[in-house]
């Protein structure tokens, strides 16, 4: 756009205006993508292959496009037409070069249109979201400088008045090249380090693949075309609250795609894949040729939950600087969730409307454990055995408190598995050691170096206290706990998925010799420092 352009011949108008309740309808000249598609059926119509083949050639998200820009075509079995608004933008259309190029002259706003274009394939900054335009400019900044035109955020004003404020002040329009990667390579967080991925080069991929422990992760997060989808890890990492760049291949769980459709299991996300083309059995007659045939080579067909509804990707206002993206259950035929269409029927649909079918054609599926991620790669865990410990560390007042306070949290380990575990008499035995132990020691009533009761001492001279007895107790129910918690959860797994999860099962055996260990340092007190 330019400034000198007088301002009614910026825009065309493709509705007059008739009443106060039905405004003229105006759109903007400078519409790269959609130009190109209006000079292109120009000369009469289209099948639907070759639309499809110069949309995607433009934009990485064609079926959306196409959404957003029905107005201006005609869609029937006989293939593609303008509609009366688009013959009207046409004729309006003033010949220009192909491709719009940036120099020093450009002015910013210009700029800025350009720089959306190439990285979105949309029609402006004006069309997009807060996440996608601090890509283009610097959004903190034009966020305070937009109270001078009365709003609190760049993003409430009008194009005009866009076009005013970052031609005033052009300092704040990026500069238009890929992220150099390799100039940062620790980042604060790993929401940092996805935010500063660029999706259209092969580096920031390869880099991505390093940065994640599992490669197979890594993978859920490509789009149709094999680049890295960032908004879609971002969303993940926002539900998920823990360290992706932690999470191993073992935490993973590959499934048939009929076995986590069927057994429905709470607090897990399934990512459904196809490794495989085949053809889609549900299309509509007239459903358009790519949404008849399903990709392969891992194309990542739906995003659910456990309980078989879809995801979507969502976030706060777009007038927020602060939003957090991140899945948001959808109904089904939702034409808004990840991977392929969901739509029942006509031209842009699929017939993979529901969890059902999109299982029937899938080749694998992926099933995260949220607890478990959560319980592996979150602090919540940590905070939670401190604050068990420091329950288990009594102030008691004789060896029964002790004894009382400790099986009761004995037994309510227990009432968490019901059967009987290889390790339940030797916790108990433990208990009733470490009692003795206590019991005698007050009965005798030494003291310490430090005027405390002490209950024995180490090979070494080392005394045993009253507190290192309680402490040592704590320690062995919290593995305790750890480990009946692995046992049931490992066979939680099995039941649902005919199979143990590998973490489980290492895990309780850890836990298994962890409480052995520290019941054998229990009859010499090697458990004092």
């Amino acid at each position: 756009m330019d400034n000198n352009q007088p301002l009614e011949e910026r825009y065309i108008t493709v509705k007059r205006k008739y009443t106060e309740n039905h405004p003229e309808k105006t759109v903007g000249k400078a519409a790269k993508i959609r130009n190109k598609v209006l000079e292109a059926i120009k000369d009469g119509k289209l099948t639907k292959d070759e639309f499809e083949s110069i949309v995607r050639e433009m934009t990485v998200d064609s079926t959306r496009w196409l959404r957003r820009n029905s107005t201006y075509f005609n869609v029937s079995e006989d293939g593609i037409t303008l509609s009366k608004t688009g013959k009207r933008v046409l004729n309006e259309l003033v010949p220009s070069k192909t491709e719009l190029e940036i120099n020093e002259k450009a002015s910013a706003f210009k700029q800025a249109n350009v720089m959306a274009e190439e990285i979105f394939g949309e029609f402006g900054i004006a069309t997009l979201d807060y996440d996608q335009i601090s890509r283009v400019i610097d959004i903190k900044r034009a966020d305070k400088l937009a109270k001078k035109y009365g709003e609190d955020s760049f993003m409430a004003l009008t194009e005009l008045d866009m076009e005013e404020l970052l031609n005033k002040n052009p300092r704040l329009v990026k500069e238009n090249k890929s992220n150099n990667m390799k100039s940062k390579l620790v980042f604060e967080s790993f929401s940092e380090f996805v935010e500063s991925l660029s999706t259209s080069t092969n580096e920031s991929t390869e880099m991505l693949t390093e940065a994640f422990k599992s490669s197979l992760l890594a993978s859920l997060f490509n789009n149709k075309y094999g680049k890295f989808d960032k908004n879609l890890a971002k969303a993940f990492y926002g539900t998920a609250k823990v360290k992706m760049d932690l999470i191993e291949d073992e935490d993973l769980l590959t499934v048939d795609p009929q076995t986590a459709y069927k057994n429905k299991q709470a607090d897990t996300i399934i990512f459904y894949l196809s490794d495989t083309p085949k053809e889609n059995p549900y299309a509509p007659s007239d459903a358009w040729t790519d949404h008849k045939w399903i990709p392969g080579e891992g194309y990542l067909l739906a995003v659910a939950s456990g309980d078989n509804a879809f995801y979507t990707r969502t976030w706060g206002s777009r007038y927020s600087s602060s939003r957090e993206q991140t899945l948001k259950k959808v109904e089904n035929g939702s034409t808004d969730s990840i991977g392929i269409s969901k739509k029942y029927k006509g031209w842009d649909g699929t017939g993979l409307y529901n969890v059902k079918r999109i299982a029937e054609v899938a080749d694998r599926a992926i099933i995260l454990n949220m607890a478990l991620l959560r319980q592996k790669y979150s602090s919540e865990g940590q905070r939670d055995a401190r604050a068990a410990a420091k329950k288990g560390a009594i102030a008691f007042k004789s060896h029964k408190d002790f004894k009382k306070e400790n099986m009761d949290r004995y037994h309510q380990i227990l009432a968490n598995k019901a059967a009987s575990l290889p390790l339940d008499k030797m916790v108990a035995d433990a208990i009733e050691s470490l009692t003795t132990q206590i019991k005698d020691g007050l009965a005798k009533g030494e003291k310490g170096r430090y005027e405390d009761i002490i209950i024995g001492r180490k090979k070494n001279g080392s005394e045993a206290r009253l507190r290192d007895a309680s402490n040592h107790m704590s320690s062995i129910l919290d593995d305790y706990n750890r480990y009946v918690s692995y046992i049931a959860q490992a066979e939680e797994s099995e039941k649902q998925y005919g199979d143990r999860e590998s973490y489980y099962e290492r895990e309780s055996r850890n836990y298994a010799k962890n409480i052995k260990d520290k019941i054998n340092q229990i009859e010499s007190f090697d458990y004092v420092w």
